[in-house]
Parts: C-alpha cells; sequence; structure tokens
C-alpha cells in the first residue's frame, strides 16, 4: 500500500535590522510591518525579473520599489535578503502546482511523465517559471547564502514534488523499485536544461529545439532504464492523455 508521501517545505529566515531615522528601539517593529514588507515584495518581483535584475544593487532595488534603501534595509535586512523573500513568494505561488504534481490522480505512467514535463514547459513559456529558475541560478551559483535559498525555496521543492509522484507510479508496479530521488533527477534535469538553453540562453534563437520531440525522447529513455513495461489503469480523476494529432501540433510548434 503506498504511503502518502509529505512534503516539507522548509522556510526562509530573514533578518530585520531597525532604521534609525524611525526612532524605535532597537528590535522593536512597526504593527503594520508584515503588511508593509508584503507590499514592498510586491514591487520589487517585476525589478528582480528584468534582464539585468539578478545583478540589481539594493539602491537600485529600493529605488523599483519606491522606497529608500535604509528602508528596504528594515524590511529585509539586506540585498541578499530581498531576493530570498523572493525565492520565498515565488515558493508560495508555485505550491499548489506542486501539490497537483505529488498528488493528482495519476494516468498510466507514459502519459503521466508526458504531461508532467508538458506543463513544465507550458510554465516556463507562459507563466514566467523560465524566469524564476533564470534569476535564481543567476544569483545562486557559488552565493553561500542564495544558493541554499534558491534551492530551499524553488529547486528542491519541485524535485520533492516529482519524487512523490514517481513514488506513486512504483508502487503501482510501473516503474522498478529504487532511489526515487536519483530517478526525479534523471527525469527533470534535461527537461530544465532543454528549457534555459532554449529560453534564458536565447537557444531558440541560434538552435532552436522541439521540446516535444525531445520530451518524447527523454520518456522513452527514462522508462528503459527504470520502467517495468506495466502500464496500470488511470486513476478516477486523472487528466487525459492527448491524441496524436495533439501531439502531433505541438512537435510542430
Amino acid at each position: 500500500m503506498f504511503k502518502q508521501t509529505t512534503l516539507v517545505y522548509e522556510r526562509s529566515t530573514l533578518r530585520t535590522h531597525e532604521d534609525d531615522a524611525m526612532g524605535r528601539p532597537a528590535g522593536s517593529r512597526n504593527p503594520d510591518f508584515e503588511a508593509t514588507r508584503a507590499s514592498l515584495l510586491r514591487g520589487l518581483l517585476a525589478r528582480v525579473t528584468e534582464p539585468d535584475g539578478a545583478r540589481a544593487s539594493l539602491r537600485e532595488l529600493a529605488a523599483a520599489a519606491g522606497v529608500s534603501a535604509s528602508t528596504l534595509r528594515h524590511y529585509f535586512g539586506s540585498r541578499e535578503g530581498v531576493l530570498a523573500a523572493v525565492f520565498a513568494h515565488w515558493h508560495e505561488g508555485g505550491r499548489p502546482y506542486l501539490l497537483s504534481v505529488a498528488t493528482e490522480p495519476l494516468a498510466p505512467v507514459r502519459a503521466s511523465l508526458d504531461g508532467l514535463l508538458r506543463r513544465l514547459g507550458e510554465a516556463f513559456d507562459q507563466h514566467g517559471v523560465g524566469e524564476v529558475f533564470a534569476v535564481g541560478l543567476a544569483v545562486g551559483l557559488r552565493q553561500e547564502t542564495l544558493g541554499p535559498a534558491y534551492l530551499q525555496e524553488v529547486l528542491d521543492p519541485l524535485l520533492e514534488a516529482v519524487e512523490a509522484r514517481l513514488a506513486r507510479h512504483v508502487a503501482r508496479g510501473e516503474l522498478r523499485a529504487g532511489e526515487v530521488r536519483h530517478m526525479a533527477l534523471s527525469l527533470m534535469s534535461p527537461p530544465l536544461l532543454a528549457l534555459l538553453h532554449q529560453g534564458a540562453l536565447g537557444g531558440v534563437a541560434c538552435r532552436p529545439l522541439s521540446y516535444t520531440r525531445f520530451c518524447d525522447d527523454h520518456i522513452a529513455a527514462f522508462l528503459r532504464a527504470h520502467g517495468t513495461g506495466h502500464e496500470a489503469p488511470a486513476e478516477p480523476g486523472a487528466r487525459a492523455p492527448q491524441s496524436m494529432a495533439e501531439r502531433a501540433r505541438r512537435a510542430l510548434g
């Protein structure tokens, strides 16, 4: 019997500092601190996802939010605190998608994996997820605070949700028993690289790739490595697999 995998989302703890100009005792906060912080964060999101947003200084971020650098420092602690808060905000926004990846009714394994990777591509192209990953990598690589924050808030929650989905396919007899964390990495890493190649790195202009055909080949290779050859029936409420005509239109797009 498959036991429901619980996804644990740890949250970053952000330090805040007093704003001396406001004249409050050290460590005190104004009553609407969290509401003001959330409002400032909404103003920062667009700036962070601009082409040079990953390199923006604290002063430039403050200007984008319409406040002074000292005010931004009071609410977020530092430039790194701002970016960590942005990662946490993206995590909260993506939580419904992650829960769906982990717990939605399953189609047979090939259709399930196709739907998972197709939705990832749509999220990258149409819902800003490509910018989330591009910014996270740009600011997180070799950075001792933002690298772990990006992993904790963005990349690892996605991998954990996929691990939960794959564990259910193992329990259904469609994938061989093994380390699902390794399976999730081998399933998700090539599509993520392909999407970054085509999007943030500009590959669509200089070396275009059919993401649909890539995913077809990748899923076939993944199932050769990890599949049992058995496909269990779709669970009630599972997403319907795409028709051949729909798949052909995607491959030409």
